[in-house]
């Protein structure tokens, strides 16, 4: 990818491609293993929000690089200092996971090394996972007295099913990326040098298409997620319909019935 612009912070570097429409977000803070001190989850936050109000920016690859890791999860030594009711007082974690949940634009991890704990929940908190064949997912918490913080209880079940997020969740056991493909939590596996350039090529794939329409679809499955199938089903018609009155729809249709590629405006 030729980048537009690279914003290179603390913990975080941020490379935008205009053109294609893709930003690529590289967790960067190589001596923790990537682990998440507040400050990192600060940038990180401030970074999806600057990224999703951008106009430039219609896809998102996240990845702790072309080696790994993906990120250890929290940084212990932050960890231990947080109390019961200074976790309360500052809603620990909760500025992260609302990020990502309402980010408006897909999110694609790209999972080279381990994703554990923190880790693992961020990935599980994307849209799509593409991940080394040998990468290793985990949930540890349990082993150091404590449950999964970032919705890795909720999501995990979700994808999983009970019964394997228990087992999952209460030994603290780790997978491999092939294993959680072949469990459905992830997308597709690669050898870990092909991790990265298959997650842009995906979601170069994603950002050629009508924007506002990959942002109503996004919203429109997510709904799945958080209400019954009639709420689902009321949604999806909403949305369905919101897109009639997007020109790149119009677009589409034409270009259909003309035999030709779409060009779309993202409008």
């Amino acid at each position: 990818m030729e980048p537009e612009h690279v914003q290179t912070v603390q913990d975080v570097k941020v490379a935008v491609d205009a053109t294609t429409g893709v930003a690529l977000l590289r967790l960067d803070r190589p001596a923790k293993r990537n682990a998440f001190s507040q400050a990192m989850i600060d940038e990180v936050v401030s970074t999806l929000a600057r990224l999703d109000a951008s106009d430039a920016v219609r896809a998102v690859v996240i990845t702790g690089g072309a080696e790994g890791p993906f990120c250890a999860g929290m940084d212990i030594r932050e960890l231990v200092q947080i109390s019961t009711a200074e976790a309360h007082r500052r809603a620990f974690l909760k500025d992260l996971t609302d990020a990502f949940a309402r980010f408006s634009k897909p999110i694609i991890a790209a999972v080279v090394g381990f994703a554990l704990g923190g880790g693992c929940e961020i990935a599980l908190a994307c849209d799509i996972i593409y991940a080394a064949d040998d990468a290793t997912f985990g949930l540890p918490e349990l082993k150091i007295g404590t449950i999964p913080g970032a919705g890795g209880t909720q999501r995990l079940a979700r994808a999983l099913g009970k019964h394997k997020a228990m087992e999952f969740i209460l030994t603290g056991d780790s997978a491999s990326g092939a294993e959680f493909e072949r469990l459905g939590v992830v997308n597709k596996v690669f050898p870990k040098q092909e991790v990265v350039p298959a997650a842009m090529k995906l979601a170069e794939k994603i950002a050629a298409m009508s924007g506002p329409a990959v942002t109503a679809a996004k919203q429109a499955v997510l709904t799945v997620e958080n209400s019954h199938l009639d709420a689902g089903m009321a949604m999806e018609k909403s949305l369905y319909y919101s897109t009639f009155s997007l020109g790149d729809f119009r677009e589409g249709l034409t270009a259909f019935l003309e035999k030709r590629d779409a060009e779309f405006r993202h409008v």
